[in-house]
């Protein structure tokens, strides 16, 4: 069993003045303890949203070990990176610093675990990243909450109004400003990919002349992800 010192430095500055809004008009909450944990914490958890930080980081490390158990039990087969998921969560406590903020199979199992959908807005490099990555698999049963770059804040919609509803054109909007979206890349052959696009009336975007199949590939994958979320 590996020890659980929890977090006593924190990057968050929870208390303090947060940003108004990221871009498009989403609100960010600090976490604090911060981490993707948390954040599921924060979401479902009065005791953990309500304390002080003394109180989260004790439930924090009851979550870990509990997690930890479901983690070894339920995420098998070759598409889970335990030992990942495990070093992640682990990590989600020190006593010297705060987590890392790239965990990508740690977000990826927690989803799976607890059965959510996340969107991860990283503002200063301008890019979003899905958990699972493929939101065409995205099922409109479960939430989607999103967060900040390591979940260091939740994120929100004014009045606390989920980030899934009109999560499509949010995503366009940041595409026309510049932004990075790690949209999936569409399977199938060459042929089969323009057969569905000529049908939806779906182009590959100004700025290709000779466009190879990826670019056709990236561009139906992207296409459908919009339909998809469209759907929240």
């Amino acid at each position: 069993m590996i020890p659980i010192e929890l977090c006593t430095v924190s990057d968050t500055q929870e208390g303090e003045v947060a940003p108004a809004t990221v871009a498009g008009g989403w609100t960010p909450t600090p976490l604090e303890p911060p981490g993707p944990l948390s954040l599921y914490l924060w979401k479902t958890d009065p005791e953990f949203r309500g304390g002080t930080p003394p109180v989260r980081r004790t439930i924090l490390r009851d979550a870990i070990l509990s997690i930890t158990v479901r983690v070894e039990a339920e995420l098998r087969g070759v598409k889970w990176h335990r030992k990942k998921v495990l070093e992640q969560l682990a990590a989600q406590q020190t006593s010297a610093v705060s987590p890392p903020m790239d965990t990508p199979e740690l977000d990826t199992g927690l989803c799976a675990i607890f059965g959510y959908q996340k969107v991860c807005v990283d503002e200063a490099n301008k890019k979003v990243e899905f958990f699972p990555a493929d939101p065409r698999t995205w099922s409109t049963e479960l939430p989607v909450w999103g967060a900040t770059t390591g979940s260091r804040a939740v994120l929100h919609r004014p009045g606390e109004e989920p980030v899934g509803r009109d999560l499509a054109q949010w995503l366009c909007d940041r595409e026309r400003d510049g932004w990075k979206i790690h949209w999936p890349v569409s399977d199938g052959t060459l042929e089969e990919i323009k057969k569905k696009m000529l049908a939806r009336g779906t182009g590959v975007g100004p700025g290709l002349d000779k466009p190879k199949k990826a670019d056709y590939a990236a561009a139906w994958g992207r296409a459908e992800a919009i339909q998809h979320l469209g759907k929240f």
